[in-house]
């Protein structure tokens, strides 16, 4: 199920636009066709931001992956929370809002370590294995990676802008970065 959850827009959203949160829960996947709308994965540690736009039928769409993968458990009631589950179940979601998988460009965000304390690739550090997983997914699913920004110890936020595609990376760390 594809939800969302809109709010009042924030100091970076551009007048008018509606801000739709893509958070942990329920609204783990969005995919919208409105120009007026921004989506958003706020406060990235560990997870990823996925996000999807197709430029021709200008279609958004935006996951917030938790973790690697499901471990072969039924997850109907939050496919976004996994690499394996989200990133079909968004790509299916875009297309039926009428983008073509060959136009869909891809950008991700997140995937820090979050815990010094924590070896960096180890199985602990799960924004490493976030990161991997959600690459895997890209590549098992025929997609093309255009952008990321992931990594690190900082945490970000993600926003895609509907109406035009694009997507900025903000963090405390580096300010704003357009991915």
């Amino acid at each position: 199920m594809i939800t969302s959850q809109q709010s009042k827009p924030d100091s970076q959203v551009a007048a008018g636009a509606d801000e739709i949160k893509v958070a942990v829960g329920l609204e783990e996947i969005h995919v919208s066709r409105d120009p007026n709308v921004v989506l958003a994965c706020l406060g990235l540690g560990s997870c990823i931001a996925f996000s999807g736009y197709d430029p021709v039928a200008r279609v958004g769409g935006m996951a917030h992956i938790v973790l690697p993968d499901n471990g072969g458990k039924a997850c109907e009631g939050s496919p976004g929370k996994y690499a394996n589950t989200g990133i079909p179940r968004l790509m299916e979601g875009m297309m039926e809002a009428g983008a073509l998988k060959s136009r869909i460009i891809i950008k991700i965000a997140g995937g820090a370590r979050i815990f010094s304390n924590v070896k960096e690739g180890s199985l602990l550090d799960i924004g490493f294995r976030n990161i991997a997983a959600v690459k895997k997914a890209i590549s098992d699913n025929g997609l093309n990676l255009q952008g990321e920004n992931t990594g690190d110890t900082h945490g970000r936020s993600l926003l895609l802008y509907v109406a035009t595609g694009l997507t900025m990376v903000t963090s405390a760390v580096k300010g704003k970065i357009e991915i």
